[in-house]
């Protein structure tokens, strides 16, 4: 008794310290709120949401499952239109079936009886199908993979109406009614994902999806396939997995069924959070971990805009799922699984070998460990899949490595020492290189904005309050689960914060701080006052993060109610945002064969333009040096000529502000350009050929 006494006495005391640490930080974050600033949208949408979705759950309590289905497919149907909703419904049920044959096929040779989730039965069909494009991306033939998503719909369609039944009969069976406090938290996660669906409906103009993601799938739709060229694009041979995901939604549907499909990813990582919390915790704590998480700035941030951070956690946190299933028990398949989940993860983000090799260390222990360990412990068919999967993982770094010398390439390039790249320094953006110190983690959550291209309050706020409750849950004896995952985010922290101290690379340290605040919380007495205290603290955090849905990105400053119906609202959106999509159209429509230097420097050039280009920014490295250090207008002409450009793009001097280009660009704008069109601060230019003239005539 005196123990627990002292205990509850310690977490008051930590949790009073964190809390007003909390409010410290809140009086920072709301005094940097600039005055342009407003909630108007956000303020109308969510009571309406909250107020109609409470009134459908309390008016069929026993049917919760179809009425937020129901719900989901109508608001997703109305804001990007059903054909949309459909193309992405097919996308993900053909992974799922691919899925399911890959396991059917392993469990043949298995004694022990393994069911997998339909989670995570998806992410190994997208898995395969990325691994099908990314080994094949080089050929030109990807007119017929897009009928080929098809095939399983066609091939295994007796499979595909099971599911489809399954899941019509989970929906439909009633169940027991839902208490007033999960009724909540249902209530706010559709309100949620009403959110990040209008979010989804909005014009993509992000600089990262427009400069590369988008891009990718805008050249990959046209041309067909991929060249990996890394003289023109320095992440050409990057693992590409969820751009090849990308890709295959935008040649079925379009730029809204790729901010679909990534809202789907995002989902999928969501389930799977909940899934792990689930095992430890009560569905109500889980709901509530999830809440915290897709109401933050951060969440919305990757919802808002093409990253690959949503599909790539999917894989992480599916191959830690599996990892714990293996604890407990031991079955080839979930190995097979596990080994195709972390290929997944490889194919699409380099840094997932720092969570993807603790993982395989501990499963290889857990194997060796086996009466008669040795490679029989797994089946011939587990095996071969476990081949297969190490042979996806590998792809992208063996073919980086055989077409620019370097297996990471554009990174470590001090050390490789790839032609195609600079090797005199690391390619590392220097506003986030930050020394690892022990109040590391404080400082991500303390001053957030620090840590990404937004502001204060970016990474959320409730943070602040899970750290103390899961850091004195360890004081008491816990599950191997928790030491492994506590193990794992510590890894994970200590070796990305010191190399780039950015958010959205940190995203599977805070999804993993969601799980072990989930299962910490689970510790509490759960009465009724428990459970009213959690909806009231819980809820007022959610809304709080909603009011902060700026501060990941600036693009978020609007929701853009009639972005979905107006088209000239999504123009302005266009054209307040990232006009340089504007002039992508442009020349889309009125110059495709030209050749254009986008010499606007560090802008995110092409931006949707289709025919060839260069650019004044990283993604360009050739030109971009070139550029830089160009002394004179001459010297900008040069590079014209040497890639035989025949216009380019600059800022017009009134946009310039005060950030003037290079004087080279500004001379070489005014002397050997001419205006041929203008729009949003951006001059599209014909360069002249006078000079190639006059040279003709000495």
């Amino acid at each position: 008794m005196r123990r627990s006494r002292a205990f509850l006495i310690l977490f008051a005391i930590a949790l009073l310290l964190h809390g007003a640490l909390l409010l410290w930080s809140l009086a920072i974050a709301f005094g940097a709120i600039p005055p342009t600033i407003g909630v108007g949208d956000t303020a109308v949408l969510v009571p309406l949401c909250l107020v109609f979705f409470w009134t459908m759950l309390a008016l069929w309590p026993s049917y919760t499952p179809i009425v937020a289905t129901v719900s989901g497919l109508l608001v997703a149907s109305a804001l990007l239109t059903p054909g949309i909703v459909v193309v992405v419904a097919v996308i993900m049920l053909n992974a799922h079936l691919v899925g399911a044959r890959l396991l059917a096929w392993v469990r043949r040779d298995d004694n022990t009886s393994t069911e997998l989730s339909a989670s995570v039965t998806t992410l190994i069909g997208l898995c395969a199908w990325i691994g099908v494009m990314s080994i094949t991306a080089s050929m030109k033939f990807h007119y017929a993979y897009v009928v080929a998503l098809l095939v399983p719909l066609g091939v295994w369609w007796r499979q595909a109406l099971s599911v489809l039944s399954s899941l019509r009969q989970a929906l439909l069976r009633p169940a027991a009614a839902t208490r007033g406090t999960k009724r909540a938290w249902i209530t706010l996660l559709l309100t949620l994902l009403v959110l990040h669906l209008f979010i989804v409906a909005k014009p993509e103009v992000g600089y990262d999806a427009n400069a590369m993601h988008l891009q990718f799938a805008r050249l990959f739709a046209e041309y067909h396939r991929w060249r990996f060229d890394v003289t023109r694009y320095a992440w050409a041979v990057m693992p590409l997995g969820a751009d090849y995901a990308f890709a295959a939604a935008y040649i079925l549907g379009g730029e809204s069924t790729t901010r679909l499909l990534n809202l789907c990813f995002g989902g999928l990582s969501c389930l799977i959070a909940y899934q792990l919390i689930c095992r430890y915790a009560r569905r109500e704590i889980a709901l509530l971990s999830v809440c915290l998480f897709a109401s933050t700035p951060l969440a919305f941030l990757e919802t808002s805009t093409l990253f690959v951070e949503n599909l790539w956690i999917a894989f992480l946190l599916g191959a830690l799922l599996l990892a714990l299933d293996y604890m407990t028990r031991r079955s080839a398949t979930t190995l097979a699984a596990f080994a195709i989940l972390c290929a997944g993860a490889m194919q699409t983000k380099l840094i997932g070998l720092i969570w993807v090799v603790p993982l395989v260390l501990y499963l290889g222990y857990l194997v060796s460990r086996r009466k008669g360990a040795g490679l029989h412990v797994v089946n011939r068919r587990a095996l071969l899949l476990i081949l297969a999967a190490t042979l996806l993982a590998a792809w992208p770094y063996a073919n980086a490595w055989m077409r620019t010398g370097n297996p990471v390439f554009p990174f470590f390039n001090g050390l490789f020492r790839s032609p195609y790249f600079d090797s005199g320094s690391s390619f590392t953006n220097p506003l986030y290189v930050v020394p690892l110190r022990p109040w590391s983690i404080y400082e991500l959550f303390f001053s957030s904005g620090r840590f990404i291209e937004g502001r204060e309050g970016a990474a959320g706020f409730h943070w602040l309050l899970l750290l103390p409750v899961i850091f004195l849950t360890f004081v008491r004896r816990r599950p191997l689960a928790y030491w492994l995952c506590l193990a794992l985010a510590a890894l994970f922290f200590i070796a990305v914060f010191p190399q780039q101290a950015y958010l959205r690379y940190l995203l599977p340290v805070l999804l993993l701080i969601t799980v072990l605040g989930g299962w910490a919380l689970s510790d509490l007495s759960w009465t009724r006052s428990a459970r009213v205290a959690l909806l009231v603290v819980g809820g007022m955090l959610c809304l709080l993060n909603l009011q902060f849905m700026f501060a990941g990105s600036w693009t978020n400053e609007k929701l853009c109610l009639s972005c979905s119906l107006d088209s000239q609202a999504r123009a302005d959106y266009i054209d307040t945002f990232l006009p340089d999509r504007a002039v992508a159209a442009y020349l889309n429509d009125t110059l495709p064969n030209a050749r254009i230097g986008f010499f606007t420097l560090n802008a995110s050039g092409a931006s949707g333009y289709i025919g060839y280009s260069r650019a004044a920014n990283w993604h360009d490295d050739e030109v971009f040096r070139a550029l830089v250090t160009a002394n004179s207008a001459e010297d900008v002409l040069a590079i014209a000529r040497r890639y035989g450009l025949t216009h380019a793009v600059f800022l017009e001097p009134s946009a310039e502000g005060d950030n003037p280009p290079i004087p080279a660009i500004g001379a070489f704008r005014d002397r050997y350009t001419s205006p041929v069109w203008r729009h949003g601060g951006l001059l599209v230019t014909a360069i002249s050929r006078r000079h190639e003239a006059a040279q003709i005539s000495e």
